[in-house]
């Protein structure tokens, strides 16, 4: 299961890197939409795959701690484009794109929201897997810690 999360979130995250490969010509966001498209599905999948998995302690948490990477460069990509787009309200190529905008449909610009929550909730339930694992295989500390009244 870790495996086929992992290996969405490796298609999700390029999809989502190439939407920015794109020429914008004539404000042109087809890039964008289609990276969101064939890869915010995908990563739904792999959340509820990752949400559904176990934490125990073993080798597959390098697996979940990739998918967190891959989630926080996700994240670092789309965090400005949706403040620029979807809340100040910019085209999605950038601001000297506006005057596209009335070609374009509005839904556009819930495209970087949408990549931000996916990213959000892969990167945090990576994380929490991965803590729940480490605190799960550190017993004899928790054990010690409460003996000695820390």
């Amino acid at each position: 299961m870790f495996i086929a999360a992992l290996i969405l979130v490796i298609w999700y995250s390029a999809c989502a890197a190439l939407s920015f490969t794109g020429t914008c010509t004539m404000g042109s966001s087809d890039s964008f939409v289609a990276g969101a498209i064939f890869g915010i599905p995908a990563s739904m999948v792999a959340v509820l795959l990752l949400f559904r998995s176990s934490a125990r302690p073993d080798w597959r948490m390098g697996f979940v701690f990739l998918v967190a990477a891959l989630g926080a460069l996700v994240l670092f990509l789309w965090v400005p484009r949706a403040f620029s787009a979807g809340f100040e309200g910019y085209h999605l190529c950038g601001p000297e794109f506006d005057g596209y905008l009335d070609a374009t449909g509005g839904w556009e610009r819930a495209i970087p929201l949408g990549h931000v929550v996916v990213a959000s909730a892969l990167f945090v339930g990576g994380v929490t897997k991965v803590l729940r694992a480490w605190r799960a295989a550190q017993p004899r500390v928790a054990a010690d810690r409460a003996a000695s009244g820390r």
